[in-house]
């Protein structure tokens, strides 16, 4: 299990650390790392929005609804808490208060979770991948680019700010893939490939860029990074372990919905971070210190719940 752990958050840190080297080297700077941001905001990452969710079946969502429940608990309450205590308990910004969420409660299923979940749950892996990346895709990514949006046009109208941030292929791609699933639509391996051959750069280009940021920001372990990195990984699984305990959900489906909770913050966040020009440097270092992290904290998960 330890090597299934290392092989599949090993290459996050090494592909963090060549975006870093790349800036080191002066080959890549704040400038080129914005034009790779781009791509991903609006192609790549649409595409494999698209593609993902177009590829899932219909009857595997409504087979499995106890598991999808925990997991939209676990990643839309747990964004929505985030947002209601940054925003009006601590009366931080509306645009950092959305990254602070997505950084704590959207967890890089898509990207770790293959191999992780892979290994831990054979049968159940695709499904557990497809549901959380459902979540992240038609809830956080879209509420968290409208939210963004807004704060970045305070002058302008509230409606004029929605529509302005539903044009974004982000916001529209996933949603729309998602009616046409519900509606009994579904891509075929052959056609989906349409999609991948651009959409599957997604994960890689973003954590590239993320290294390019943290070199030409600096990465900074501060209270609010540790703050974020300990909540995701840390306290976000412990306090839906316990909530999910006292509903008495059985074992196999505790399992599932824990370690797909547990898994480290998406890259997602750091791509948002510099896009819109809010907290580069603490969405940077939160994605490396949540991924360091995450390699004790899973282990300790899988040994104490002898997964």
């Amino acid at each position: 299990m330890a090597e299934a752990l290392i092989s599949s958050l090993l290459p996050i840190v090494v592909t963090l650390f060549l975006g870093f080297f790349a800036g080191w080297r002066k080959d890549f700077g704040e400038q080129q790392a914005g034009s790779l941001n781009k791509l991903v905001m609006n192609y790549t990452l649409p595409l494999s929005l698209f593609g993902g969710i177009m590829t899932t079946q219909r009857a595997s969502i409504f087979s499995h609804l106890a598991v999808a429940g925990w997991l939209l608990v676990a990643m839309v309450g747990g964004y929505l808490v985030v947002v209601l205590i940054a925003r009006f308990l601590l009366h931080q910004s509306t645009a950092l208060a959305a990254l602070r969420a997505m950084a704590i409660a959207g967890p890089a299923i898509p990207f770790v979770g293959p191999t992780i979940l892979g290994s831990l749950f054979p049968s159940e892996s695709a499904l557990l991948i497809s549901l959380g990346g459902l979540i992240m895709n038609i809830v956080q990514v879209p509420v968290t680019v409208i939210m963004l949006s807004t704060a970045s046009q305070q002058h302008t109208s509230v409606g004029a700010n929605l529509l302005g941030a539903i044009k974004k292929p982000v916001v529209w791609a996933p949603i729309l893939a998602f009616i046409i699933v519900l509606c009994g639509g579904q891509l075929s391996p052959a056609w989906a490939k349409n999609f991948t051959v651009l959409g599957s750069a997604t994960g890689g280009l973003a954590l590239f860029s993320s290294g390019i940021i943290l070199f030409t920001k600096q990465p900074k372990l501060s209270l609010p990074v540790w703050v974020n990195s300990l909540a995701k990984d840390i306290v976000l699984p412990a306090v839906m372990f316990v909530i999910m305990l006292a509903a008495h959900t059985p074992t196999s489906i505790l399992n599932m919905s824990l370690m797909a909770i547990s898994i480290p913050t998406a890259a997602i966040a750091t791509i948002f971070a510099s896009q819109y020009h809010t907290a580069e440097q603490e969405m940077a270092s939160t994605l490396f210190l949540s991924t360091i992290l995450s390699v004790v904290t899973m282990g300790f998960i899988i040994v104490v719940r002898s997964i």
